[in-house]
């Protein structure tokens, strides 16, 4: 848009003279410390430059600035009044005008604030496979702005991350979300998002499965000696999972003659069945009459 302002070219008294309009952005020095601008109505200006036609034409945007100065403003909302006072332009360059001839804006206090994370996954794992979990190495980050535009935060999100086809966790470190153009982050290394994939775990329950007594007692008896039990974990293990593969059993290794209830341990016989989970028994609790116990 700088460079369109050449276009606008007004020659006058036989081409010694001509007049430029020109686009520059609007720039707000000496802010007070602490404080910043917000909220402008407008963040350019049009400046309408004259001078020969030869200074005129070797002019570059670099070399005309257009500024308020806000030395000793107090927070609120304001108004100031451009003139050609406020541009800064080389020698052999007259301002005429600017417009428009004033600017609207907001000074407000710099704010630092806490506020949770909220991460922002994408896509569907692999078939069979689940988004199991989602860990942050930080679940807030600190933002500063406009104390106006803090007060009612509470949490930003990540980019986007996606879990498109994954078979395996995955880690990605992304960028907080701000939809609010003046609040950004303090740190900006980012947030590490770690996607925990997994296969698919599915519930099953067997039933049936004998309690035995450890060690074995010769005069042990267990009611009732069978129970159901409700398994969980990854799908292939848990589809493939037969009775034989768990022994439930009770320890009366220390126990006295006498009647006990005892809970049944889960034992898989199969290390592959470690990330199996037992969930419940049904009955939970088994009734064991001890006579005489074999010690080992």
């Amino acid at each position: 848009s700088l460079v369109l302002g050449f276009s606008l070219w007004y020659i006058v008294a036989g081409g010694r003279g001509a007049e430029l309009v020109l686009p520059v952005p609007l720039e707000f020095r000496n802010v007070p410390e602490e404080m910043e601008v917000i909220e402008e109505s407008v963040q350019q200006v049009d400046i309408r430059l004259s001078g020969s036609s030869e200074i005129l034409r070797r002019l570059t945007p670099q070399e005309i600035q257009a500024s308020v100065d806000l030395s000793g403003a107090q927070a609120g909302e304001l108004t100031f009044y451009l003139s050609p006072e406020n541009v800064a332009s080389p020698f052999g360059v007259r301002v005429m005008r600017v417009t428009p001839a004033s600017v609207n804006f907001q000074l407000d206090y710099t704010g630092n604030r806490r506020v949770h994370v909220v991460p922002r996954v994408i896509g569907t794992p692999a078939s069979g496979f689940e988004l199991a979990n989602i860990w942050l190495d930080s679940v807030e980050v600190e933002v500063m702005g406009p104390a106006s535009r803090l007060e009612d935060l509470e949490q930003v999100t990540t980019q986007p991350i996606s879990v498109e086809g994954l078979r395996e966790p995955y880690t990605q470190t992304v960028q907080v979300m701000l939809d609010d153009l003046y609040v950004r982050p303090v740190d900006h290394r980012g947030v590490e998002v770690t996607l925990d994939v997994r296969e698919e775990r599915i519930r099953r329950r067997l039933a049936d499965l004998l309690v035995t007594s450890y060690p074995p007692a010769a005069k042990t008896s267990i009611t009732p000696d069978s129970v159901r039990i409700e398994v969980e974990g990854p799908r292939s293990l848990v589809e493939g999972l037969t009775e034989d593969d768990i022994e439930l059993r009770v320890a009366v290794e220390d126990l006295e003659p006498g009647l006990y209830q005892l809970t049944p341990e889960s034992i898989f016989r199969r290390e592959e069945h470690s990330g199996i989970t037992v969930l419940s028994l049904d009955p939970a609790q088994v009734r064991v009459r001890v006579r005489t116990t074999e010690k080992k």
